[in-house]
């Protein structure tokens, strides 16, 4: 079982670097951005990512997930070619086709993402976008399945630096010149990233074997549908009851709350390989379950400090405009670590193969953020939206762990670490709300010394166990 920490740790690591590095140096770029444009032009900037995320994502029809499940069905470097090839020459044509076909919508796409014509020039590049984002999500999932952590580096962290660097140098960053440093960096990454993979790209298009892929990928195209639909579900409402400067507000409270990915994404990223391969082993659900408890908890505690920290991340990150924006964080990040927990959720379903029904738990998580945002967004705005998403997530896993239970048996200590996701958002809300004095600085050093408090009793009453064993193998360690 420690050998399958190790491995764990090891590709949460590697994964996490490559994805840190990424998000830091999105990081970097938010603060440039947030005080370049108005609290509005923030909202219409975030619509816009958001569509072509979207779009990119949906284009890729599953078949990132596709090609690397039947890649393992064989170690014939000429399979792989045509399994690679035939998904890489599909994405990019579909994509290129769709793109068209959006150039004679814009009016009505300008309108269904509510961004002003004044900004309708940034558009082109907005559609240029889709088809190399689409691409570089199929390249960076193929780089990651095949181990090849060095290529994964450089396509995850890459098309961030070819976006850092021109608005650096830049001495005015307005808001078309945004979109085409995004449009320009993610072509040449995605130009390098190809040429990285190189050795798998011929062009000799398989219909057999694309359509082989379809069929498998297609459930997976839904769950990112759905996924994607409900995460930004809540933006679809609010554009209609907040004014625009509130709606430029809550985008910045879900850009800073993307700062919990920096854990979510290496674990999440790791964590497949890594199950795949032991599930059939001994001891493999008790390890499940308690690396459930361990990662709710660490997880937990980091998004209680983000909020901790968040007046000080504020500044920093976006200035006095942006004030305020902590309010909503507890919900925020607490929203995401449940979407995080269906790797543990939908275990069972994923191990006998039953794809449909992770489908289906994300359309019921989809179904119920529908349903609340239509309740609670109107009365309770920005709070409503976001305790909609909260509780839509928590559906998702319930239900993946009563259909994931029939197939794989695994001893989850449920209570506990209800316990311990209900403790720490309780403390988050405390943080952002409850304040003793002026002094910034010395308000966060306070709650901190709090926090860290509260986490050493969690490990001495909750996880004694994993605290023993932890403190053995280090006297162990340092006896040798």
């Amino acid at each position: 079982m420690s050998g399958w920490i190790k491995t764990l740790g090891k590709d949460s690591l590697v994964y996490g670097i490559g994805y840190g590095v990424s998000r830091f140096l999105q990081i970097i770029v938010l603060p440039i951005i947030a005080q370049a444009l108005t609290l509005s032009e923030f909202g219409y900037y975030s619509n816009y990512v958001i569509f072509y995320t979207f779009a990119g994502g949906l284009f890729t029809c599953g078949l990132d997930s596709a090609a690397t499940r039947f890649f393992f069905d064989s170690e014939d470097k000429k399979y792989h070619q045509q399994l690679f090839s035939s998904a890489f020459i599909f994405i990019l044509a579909l994509s290129v086709l769709s793109v068209c076909l959006f150039f004679n919508f814009s009016p009505f796409v300008l309108g269904l993402l509510d961004v002003p014509a004044g900004y309708k020039d940034s558009m082109q590049y907005v559609l240029f976008t889709i088809p190399v984002v689409a691409l570089n999500g199929f390249l960076l999932s193929w780089f990651k399945w095949k181990r090849e952590r060095t290529k994964f580096l450089i396509n995850s962290s890459s098309s961030v630096v070819f976006l850092l660097v021109p608005l650096l140098l830049i001495s005015e960053v307005t808001f078309l010149f945004i979109f085409k440093v995004i449009f320009w960096s993610q072509l040449v990454i995605a130009i390098f990233s190809t040429g990285l993979a190189g050795g798998y790209l011929r062009f000799n298009f398989n219909a057999r074997v694309l359509w082989s892929l379809l069929a498998y990928g297609f459930p997976w195209m839904l769950v990112f549908l759905f996924g994607q639909s409900r995460t930004y579900l809540d933006r679809m409402f609010l554009t209609n009851y907040l004014n625009d400067s509130t709606y430029g507000l809550y985008n910045f409270s879900v850009r800073l709350a993307t700062l919990l990915s920096l854990v979510i994404t290496a674990f999440d990223m790791s964590f497949g390989p890594i199950a795949f391969s032991i599930w059939n082993k001994e001891g493999a659900p008790q390890f499940f379950s308690r690396l459930q408890s361990l990662y709710t908890f660490l997880i937990s505690a980091f998004a209680c400090s983000i909020c901790v920290f968040a007046p000080l991340l504020i500044q920093l990150l976006g200035g006095e405009k942006y004030a305020g924006a902590e309010r909503i964080l507890p919900l925020l990040l607490f929203a995401a670590i449940p979407l995080s927990l269906v790797n543990f959720s939908n275990l069972g379903t994923v191990y006998a193969k039953k794809s449909i029904l992770s489908t289906f738990t994300l359309f019921l998580g989809l179904l119920v953020v529908l349903i609340l945002n239509f309740i609670l967004t109107q009365r309770y705005l920005q709070y409503g939206a976001a305790t909609a998403s909260l509780v839509g997530h928590v559906v998702i896993i319930l239900a993946g762990y009563c259909l994931s239970a029939r197939y794989y048996s695994i001893p989850f200590a449920y209570g506990r670490d209800a316990i311990t996701f209900l403790s720490f958002l309780l403390l988050s809300f405390m943080a952002v709300n409850f304040s003793f004095g002026s002094n910034m600085y010395f308000e966060m050093l306070t709650k901190a010394v709090v926090l860290i408090l509260i986490v050493v009793l969690f490990v001495w009453l909750v996880f004694k166990s994993e605290y023993r064993k932890a403190v053995t193998a280090l006297k162990r360690r340092s006896l040798k």
